[in-house]
């Protein structure tokens, strides 16, 4: 009969003697739990970390799945026996209801090289506002069009009373409403993207006061893109440092189909020239440009200090949009 040498015998004994000899990481608590909190709200909470085996405890990581909660461990490095405070921050922030995150722990604890800490609490509204994200969006609309967006406060322990003047920048209308549908915990605030708007891509914020004391002052993004009839793309052309130009500029109806002409061209940077293409017939064109950067010995790469900046004018048969100006610029190393 084969025996079995001695060493591999003793193997599983010897790993288990190495195991009990090496350095072991212990938490207390083993979870975090922190009850209910309101929104806004802060807490700090202990952690013992302890080093319950025979070896040194290298703590190598400490971090958490989420922003609102922030773990301190200034001690990283256990003896024996030792034990060190892992100091942890939570955040209701604007959380709804039961909040799981975990606070992640690497250490060279052979069994466990990583070990995971829960964080539980419940978090009770005093303000909910919907959108969640508290930011409203617009979709991509001509000059002339209005549109109207909406957004909800709800406070469940009080009488609510929003206001808002206006926007930041005036881009946006706005309109509030309290007490609605005879509910005094719910308000409301009517954004509206206006006719008046230019084209472009906008952003502004509307600051919303209200009477609850954890959030006395909400902050609305408001995004919105207004297009002409005729849009350019790109509508603005960058050269930076390259040694040749070579660039389509698209020319094209933002609702087609829409019947078209591009009559002429014209661009105040005598080193690009460029080119009318009617790609489709009164339906798209595009102008091509083409050229070199001036030398950084020419005057105009001194006076501008190497950023040579021009527009490229397209001149249509639209009485709506007459003319397109697409900015066009380029670096020269000086």
């Amino acid at each position: 009969m084969r025996r079995t040498p001695l060493f591999f015998m003793l193997l599983p004994v010897l790993l288990l003697a190495g195991a009990a000899s090496a350095q072991s990481l212990k938490l207390d608590p083993a979870s975090i739990e922190l009850g209910t909190m309101r929104q806004m709200e802060t807490r700090t909470v202990t952690v013992k970390v302890s080093n319950v085996g025979a070896g040194l405890l290298v703590i190598e990581d400490v971090h958490a799945d989420c922003g609102c909660t922030v773990p301190e461990l200034k001690v990283k490095s256990l003896k024996p026996g030792e034990t060190t405070d892992m100091v942890v921050h939570f955040d209701s922030k604007q959380f709804s209801g039961v909040q799981h995150k975990l606070i992640k722990i690497t250490s060279n604890d052979p069994s466990r090289r990583l070990v995971e800490l829960p964080v539980t609490v419940d978090v009770k509204v005093v303000l909910a506002v919907d959108p969640v994200a508290e930011r409203v969006g617009f979709q991509r609309a001509l000059v002339g069009e209005v549109a109207m967006r909406p957004v909800t406060f709800t406070a469940p322990d009080v009488n609510l009373r929003v206001q808002a003047d206006k926007t930041q920048k005036g881009l946006f209308d706005i309109k509030v409403t309290n007490n609605v549908g005879g509910d005094p915990h719910k308000s409301a605030l009517e954004i509206t993207r206006p006719a008046r708007m230019a084209p472009g891509q906008h952003q502004d914020v509307v600051r919303v006061t209200t009477n609850v004391p954890e959030r006395p002052t909400v902050d609305i993004e408001i995004r919105a893109w207004i297009a002409t009839e005729l849009s350019a793309s790109p509508d603005i052309v960058n050269f930076r440092y390259q040694p040749t130009f070579s660039q389509d500029v698209k020319i094209y109806a933002a609702n087609p189909p829409l019947d078209f002409k591009v009559l002429r061209a014209e661009i105040d940077l005598p080193e690009i020239t460029f080119e009318i293409v009617e790609t489709v017939p009164r339906q798209e064109t595009h102008i091509k440009l083409k050229g070199a950067p001036i030398t950084k010995m020419d005057k105009r790469a001194a006076a501008s200090q190497g950023r040579i900046t021009g527009t490229l004018k397209v001149y249509t048969n639209l009485k709506s949009v007459p003319v397109i100006e697409v900015p066009v610029s380029y670096m020269i190393r000086m």
